[in-house]
């Protein structure tokens, strides 16, 4: 394996975080390995875990909430950097017009989204939990879309004052993120898992009907945040999760047949918006037997990098992935490793991970997902300090 040394030991001069993602991104090696945390709303930390680093860290920063149902925490910019991060979230949050504080206390806590799914905190748990699907009035998918409205894009002026906001942060590479899941996704959660599931097999043509609505919406949406974002080069984060830890949740045929074409038709309408965005894509678990597929529709990053699930091996994926596509994750297993093991250990994996993952460039360091609330500080420590001595190339 090859040894990176310490960062900071190499000759060559400081460079921003926008910098260093960009050489990254062009396959090529920076000073070290970047850093995300926060630019979008897979690649985040909750706000308990945050609230705990920064206290140790003596930092004090105020905390937006960019993703009210998963509570992730956003510092300010100025932390970000204290911190080491590379990236800035430029988007506007997950759930409009919520008074975030206000939902954040009181048995049982209540949201509903744009698309008008309810959500549910209960006491002492984390995060919401989806409690209604908008769509299952009827048995049959068709009969539910009729009547139905999904909702309208943020307004030109929510987004001029995002955009606005952090495009001013000129050291930190900015990521345009997504405000609603993907499109199969986001099918499931307005039918419900299971009664979609058995939607794609009986009403296919139904299905692909509530897949082109969703698709519209993200059109909208991205066309609104490119007109005002401009030209400058910019990752552009897109969703849908596909994978279970053992397989796809659905053949690769149908997400073939239904998803992908939808998905290549909105990445070429961003492309042509902005010759320079490269497409960030998330999808969990075991998706190596579309990644081909993923790269061919105009993907440019793969994330998580969930490297536990089935097939995802990070030496097999840098070996046949590594020339055409970015790895933005795979930097630490987020459900045993950080929340449970030893700082030791979380080094120790942070380590191996880097040695795999960082030659040649084309990797960004995330956690695989977003850090969760019962991460100890001592391992988000032990995280940064490898990530200083291990990551300088």
């Amino acid at each position: 394996m090859r040894d990176f040394g310490r960062a900071g030991e190499g000759e060559q001069k400081s460079i921003t975080g926008r910098e260093r993602v960009a050489a990254a991104l062009a396959f090529r090696e920076p000073d070290r390995v970047p850093l995300d945390i926060g630019g979008t709303s897979v690649t985040g930390i909750a706000q308990e875990a945050l609230l705990r680093l920064l206290e140790q860290r003596g930092l004090d920063s105020a905390i937006s909430i960019p993703d009210q149902v998963q509570q992730i925490g956003l510092p300010s910019a100025a932390v970000l950097r204290a911190l080491g991060v590379d990236t800035i979230r430029i988007g506007p949050p997950r759930l409009r017009d919520v008074d975030a504080p206000g939902r954040a206390s009181g048995d049982p806590h209540q949201l509903t989204d744009p698309w008008g799914v309810n959500w549910q905190r209960k006491h002492a748990e984390h995060y919401y939990s989806q409690v209604s699907a908008p769509l299952q009035a009827h048995d049959e998918l068709a009969a539910s879309l009729n009547g139905y409205r999904p909702p309208a894009p943020p307004d030109r002026a929510v987004v001029e004052s995002v955009v606005g906001a952090a495009s001013a942060e000129a050291s930190l590479f900015p990521l345009l993120d997504r405000d609603t899941a993907g499109i199969f996704e986001m099918s499931c959660r307005l039918r419900g898992l299971e009664t979609f599931c058995t939607d794609l097999l009986l009403d296919p043509a139904a299905s692909e009907r509530l897949a082109d609505v969703i698709l519209e919406y993200k059109r909208a949406y991205w066309d609104q945040l490119l007109n005002v974002f401009g030209q400058e080069q910019v990752v552009v984060a897109e969703a849908d999760d596909f994978g279970s830890d053992s397989s796809l949740l659905i053949s690769p045929e149908l997400i073939r047949a239904i998803y992908l074409p939808r998905w290549r038709e909105l990445f070429d309408f961003i492309k042509q918006k902005n010759r320079a965005a490269k497409i960030f894509f998330h999808s969990c678990g075991a998706v190596r037997p579309i990644i081909a597929d993923l790269i061919a529709c105009g993907v440019d990053i793969l994330n998580p990098v969930q490297y536990t699930a089935n097939g995802m091996q990070l030496d097999r994926l840098k070996r046949d992935f590594g020339r055409d596509l970015v790895f933005w994750g795979g930097g630490i297993d987020t459900k045993r490793i950080l929340p449970f093991g030893t700082p030791g250990e979380v080094r120790d994996e942070v380590r191996r991970v880097i040695d795999i993952m960082a030659p040649g460039g084309g990797f960004v360091f995330a956690t695989v997902h977003n850090i969760q609330a019962d991460v100890p500080v001592a391992n988000l420590e032990a995280l940064l300090q490898a990530l200083e001595d291990y990551g300088g190339y």
